[in-house]
């Protein structure tokens, strides 16, 4: 369900390079002026990508030919399944606001729609991966969604998620990022820190950092369990964890179209995963990176031109800095109307970790990072 007038799909243009069905493909979507960050994105990733781009304004379609035009870029093109969506810009306030409303949930499922491969990961483009990302996915993440350590009901319901842990860089570090589990680590522990989980607290604290360097068991035991416990580790959902994570499209739900903007569209995904009973695991040796915050403006997301006249002196870092989009309360809400729907689907409890074990719901807190956030993230 949409909750605002469809844009119209202006271009649709599936990958031209032949890909194995578990090969894992990137999803993501954007507008023009995060191209930069897609470019990062696109030298950082080895496989098949999906990306919508949305066009905000009737300039982004001159923008976007000549990018696409840059006979540079061919080769990595090919690589890519590309949508491109165009919203209404006709001159008055109603499709203003349904222009600046971002689509981000139709966009990520109409990317998902063109993935060339079984296997997806869903990701922002303000992240990149980190080395190696497709190859360890490919060999070590599809192995533990296709052989779970639990029996399912049904053959082809894979009701695994493998999600990835984030991290935000320290400005001093840019352009340069961690190469290595051992280099990242450093940086995370080092004082002052210059790398820190995204966010610590709900978003991404579930993922448990401390253990992504921990080597797993060894001797025999390891043997006996690959890849189950030696490349990653068991983690449970908690309430407004938003992870991305690899899923079997034979298993992806898609997501709830009617979020736009920033704001529950994602943990609206993973408490659906919750309900349906996922278990999470958090692969090793992989992880994204948020670099700093580039110049001003480059951040900033379409719904930011609704702000109130009154604030714009208002810097936009400021977590008290809210646009008329985000706090209009005709928009999807998270607690409001998302929450309340599936409680009366799946009951009161629907928050309450489905898929984890005793052992690992009793010491899910174990690792977490300390809250707070640094860098202005």
């Amino acid at each position: 369900m949409s909750a605002e007038p469809e844009a119209k799909l202006l271009l649709r243009i599936p990958s031209s390079r032949h890909w194995q069905e578990e090969a894992v493909t990137l999803v993501t979507q954007f507008t023009i002026s995060r191209l930069l960050r897609f470019e990062r994105m696109l030298r950082e990733w080895d496989g098949p990508l999906s990306v919508t781009i949305y066009l905000t304004d009737a300039s982004d379609i001159d923008a976007l030919q000549s990018y696409l035009s840059d006979e540079s870029k061919l080769a990595s093109f090919r690589k890519i399944a590309l949508t491109v969506v165009k919203p209404d810009y006709s001159i008055n306030e109603e499709a203003l606001v349904a222009r600046l409303r971002y689509p981000i949930n139709r966009l990520r499922n109409l990317a998902l729609d063109l993935a060339p491969t079984l296997f997806v990961l869903v990701t922002d483009v303000d992240f990149v991966p980190s080395p190696n990302m497709h190859t360890l996915l490919h060999t070590r993440g599809v192995p533990l969604i296709l052989h779970p350590s639990a029996p399912t009901s049904s053959p082809t319901l894979y009701r695994t998620a493998i999600a990835i842990s984030a991290f935000i860089l320290s400005p001093s570090l840019s352009p340069s990022y961690p190469t290595t589990p051992s280099l990242l680590s450093s940086f995370l522990s080092s004082s002052p820190p210059l790398a820190a989980l995204t966010d610590s607290n709900a978003g991404h604290g579930p993922s448990l950092p401390s253990l992504l360097f921990h080597a797993g068991p060894s001797g025999l035991s390891s043997l006996l369990d690959w890849p189950r416990k030696r490349w990653s580790y068991d983690v449970c959902y908690e309430p407004q964890w938003e992870p991305y994570y690899l899923l079997h499209r034979a298993s992806h739900p898609l997501y709830d179209e009617r979020f736009t903007d920033q704001g529950g569209d994602k943990q609206s995904h993973a408490l659906l995963l919750n309900a349906l009973g996922f278990d999470f695991k958090i692969l090793r040796d992989v992880w994204f990176m948020h670099p700093p915050k580039g110049e001003p403006g480059e951040d900033e997301w379409p719904s930011a031109r609704l702000a109130d006249p009154g604030e714009e002196g208002r810097e936009m870092d400021d977590p008290t800095h809210f646009s008329n989009g985000q706090r209009d309360e005709t928009r999807w809400r998270y607690f409001e109307d998302f929450l309340p729907e599936l409680e009366r689907r799946w009951g009161a409890n629907v928050r309450w970790p489905r898929g984890c074990s005793a052992r690992v719901v009793g010491g899910r807190s174990f690792g977490r990072a300390k809250a707070g956030t640094i860098f202005g993230m």
